[in-house]
């Protein structure tokens, strides 16, 4: 019984052998893994089999050989293989910019450092690269004269004054100066005849720019309200200025003082503001009408007597000479003249 048991399992084993390989039903698997699980299935003469064949082809690639037909295999070797060459092509051309990076970064340190002329990207002006010009006062260049003050940019030598115009008798009042500079050339005293005749109403001013404007406009309203007026001149004297380098001879004025009296407080107003130096106190007004470098007045007051015979002569004959009509002022900053005009009438 136990014989035909056995039997009985043997022959169910061998129909289930046999079925295995025809049926999909009792496999325990669907159709289509069936199918891959045959395909992955070699036996020992199918991989022999394969391996020489691989084997042939591998010849026929070492013989420069393609197959006709490359496997599947082969496409993404190929595929592998270009996309390492790829990788390898970008990590070496990176490997190159970072070694040409590190070189030039080694020539920078070793290079000189940069000058003055590397570094100013823009311009200075030229102002400011040529040097501070210094200013020498040259007396030859001024007939001798001597600056009161230095020399400074940005600052104006000014001074107010009655402008004197000779009109007709100019040619008369040039040959009085004449007898007057040859009396005193003959007894050893050298005169030069003034150019322009004036009368000063301030001492010499040193302003700044940016006060010019201003205190043209306030001498212009305060001094505008004055009238106009007449003076003249009587009496030579001789006068020396503060420094004692130089000495002129002057026509006093006679009539007219307390006009330029009133015009003078109005101006010592007006620049008080700035802090400048009133007129002389005791400074007479007059007319200079020729000069000298130095300080000679003891020699030219012991010609006095004899200077003032001449201009009794001349005024004696041209008295209106000595007169003059006083419409207007000039306020002088430089080279610049600005005119102060009086008021006219009542």
């Amino acid at each position: 019984m136990a014989t035909g048991r056995r039997k009985g399992a043997l022959s169910l084993l061998q129909s289930y052998g046999s079925d295995a390989s025809d049926s999909d039903e009792d496999s325990g698997y669907t159709s289509e893994d069936e199918k891959k699980r045959k395909q992955e299935f070699n036996s020992p003469h199918e991989t022999v089999k394969k391996r020489r064949k691989a084997d042939e082809e591998e010849d026929m690639v070492v013989d420069g050989h393609q197959p006709q037909f490359p496997s599947p295999q082969s496409h993404i070797c190929s595929s592998v293989s270009t996309s390492a060459t790829a990788a390898l092509e970008t990590v070496t051309m990176r490997d190159e910019h970072l070694h040409s990076h590190e070189q030039s970064s080694h020539m920078d340190t070793t290079s000189p450092p940069p000058t003055e002329t590397d570094l100013c990207a823009i311009p200075l002006p030229h102002e400011l690269c040529v040097a501070k010009e210094i200013h020498e006062d040259n007396p030859s260049q001024h007939q001798g004269r001597i600056r009161s003050f230095a020399h400074e940019r940005g600052n104006w030598a000014s001074i107010l004054y009655v402008p004197l115009h000779l009109g007709v008798y100019g040619a008369s009042f040039a040959s009085l100066l004449a007898s007057l500079v040859a009396t005193c050339q003959e007894n050893d005293v050298k005169l030069t005849p003034s150019t322009q005749l004036h009368i000063s109403l301030t001492r010499t001013l040193v302003l700044q720019l940016h006060w010019i404007e201003p205190l043209v406009a306030t001498l212009r309203e305060r001094l505008g309200k004055f009238l106009k007026f007449s003076m003249w001149l009587h009496g030579l004297s001789v006068y020396v200025n503060e420094e004692k380098t130089r000495t002129f001879l002057g026509l006093r004025v006679c009539h007219g003082r307390n006009e330029l009296d009133d015009i003078v407080s109005q101006v010592n107003v007006c620049i008080d503001e700035y802090r400048l130096p009133p007129f002389y106190k005791d400074g007479s007004y007059h007319a200079s009408v020729a000069w000298c470098t130095g300080d000679v007045s003891e020699a030219l007051r012991r010609l006095l007597p004899a200077l003032e015979n001449i201009c009794s002569q001349y005024f004696s004959v041209e008295s209106d000479m000595r007169t003059f009509d006083i419409h207007s002022l000039i306020f002088k900053t430089g080279n610049r003249h600005h005119t102060v005009h009086l008021k006219t009438g009542n």
